[in-house]
């Protein structure tokens, strides 16, 4: 929803005009991402220090993971190829950060099938619907990637950042209805676009 805005579309056009400057293939940013993920990950300790270093490694994962189709756009280097290994990067870089919240939460099972029910739901089948109605011929291509959804990876982005920077911080408070809501948010982008398909003439 948030990425299909003008706003939006300007802020992507100027990060990938800038970024193309650096001597980087837009696949090397891709990938990148999601060593910076799989960092963020392995260093994620009990200790205000290694949190620290946790969250600016997944900042800059989910940074490098947006701008990276913005520099193939400004390079003119845009391929099937590239846009197969960004969607696939975007599903792991989720899957790093929230196997780190299950590092936090593992022994608090309410949280931990929250945490699922984003995996499944949200970084999962959203993504499982626009790919699946484009393979059985249900959409075109440019139908599929205009698919509507209240909470799409943008927003599911800044919520999941939001819910590991307040679950370092001991807010628990605040992660616990966070998170219902981004599982709530996951579902009903789901079965918004699951209708949306199947109610397709």
């Amino acid at each position: 929803m948030l990425k299909s805005t003008g706003f939006a579309k300007s802020i992507s056009k100027f990060l990938g005009n800038l970024f193309a400057l650096l001597p980087l293939h837009p696949n090397s940013i891709t990938i990148l991402s999601v060593i910076m993920a799989i960092l963020g990950y392995i260093v994620w300790l009990p200790h205000l220090e290694t949190k620290l270093d946790s969250i600016l490694l997944f900042a800059f994962a989910f940074f490098f993971d947006a701008i990276d189709g913005a520099v193939a756009r400004a390079k003119k280097l845009e391929s099937r190829q590239g846009a197969f290994l960004d969607g696939i990067a975007d599903r792991a870089v989720e899957f790093f950060l929230i196997l780190t919240l299950f590092k936090i939460y593992a022994f608090n099972i309410e949280m931990a099938v929250l945490f699922f029910s984003i995996l499944f739901f949200g970084t999962a089948m959203t993504s499982f619907v626009k790919a699946y109605s484009e393979h059985q011929g249900v959409l075109k291509h440019s139908e599929a990637m205009a698919m509507p959804g209240i909470f799409e990876r943008t927003e599911r982005t800044i919520a999941l950042l939001a819910i590991f920077i307040f679950a370092n911080a001991g807010s628990f408070a605040i992660v616990r209805p966070l998170t219902y809501l981004t599982v709530g948010l996951s579902i009903l982008t789901f079965a918004e676009r699951f209708w949306y398909v199947y109610t397709k003439k």
